[in-house]
């Protein structure tokens, strides 16, 4: 009779252990995040750093009829042309996002600015990988802000075309007090090994109503290069 009670007892004993020691040994799954959740932190910022400047000059050319109207802004052997009818003025920009910056003579606010990366210094490529992390930063800024489009040109072909490269575009909107809504339009191209971002900034209904003439003003552009 004793030998049985002991038997049972251990039998209940055990019983009771095995929950606890299968939990006990239960593996953490959240102990160590898994790669994919440490890249979807990953985030790219604009730099900080000044960007190196491009010379920005109007000129005139006559073919056939009245001399039409030209801006070109270089950058070391690379000119970029652009058609312009008195648009533009070229103004300097107080912040050092642009390499070189432009106003409408119409409206000041309305901004087309120009910003060149050297090889390394911001997005090394256009692909998903490179490019989402700096969406995430636009997305995350102290200053709230809203994307309401993007494209990218290697997957389906849309304007503005810049020269034939490649582009991702990225427009977002934020306040700007008193009622006022503030719309941004970044067009990204690597020219010559090199990145540069066309961007159009001002107030959204301006910058929504004169879309096809800013994607114009991109889609002529023509390309000069010192021999």
């Amino acid at each position: 009779m004793t030998d049985t009670r002991i038997r049972l007892a251990a039998i209940t004993l055990l019983g009771a252990l095995l929950p606890v020691t299968a939990f006990a040994q239960e593996p953490d799954v959240t102990a160590v995040p898994t790669q994919d959740a440490e890249e979807e932190l990953t985030v790219i910022e604009w730099p900080e750093e000044r960007r190196p400047r491009m010379e920005g000059k109007y000129f005139g050319v006559e073919i056939d009829g009245p001399v039409e109207k030209r801006f070109s802004i270089q950058s070391g052997s690379l000119y970029f042309i652009f058609e312009d009818n008195g648009t533009w003025k070229f103004r300097k920009s107080l912040t050092p996002r642009y390499s070189v910056l432009m106003e409408n003579r119409d409206d000041p606010n309305l901004t087309f600015g120009v910003s060149r990366f050297g090889p390394d210094e911001f997005l090394a490529s256009l692909s998903e990988e490179d490019w989402l992390p700096y969406i995430r930063s636009i997305e995350n800024d102290v200053i709230p802000k809203t994307i309401t489009y993007e494209h990218y040109t290697g997957t389906r072909r849309a304007a503005p075309y810049v020269l034939t490269a490649w582009t991702r575009k990225v427009e977002y909107e934020y306040p700007l007090g008193e009622d006022r809504v503030g719309k941004t339009r970044e067009i990204f191209a690597f020219i010559e090994g090199e990145l540069f971002v066309f961007v159009f900034s001002g107030d959204k209904d301006k910058i929504d109503a004169l879309r096809r003439s800013h994607n114009m003003l991109l889609t002529r552009m023509n390309l000069e290069k010192d021999s």
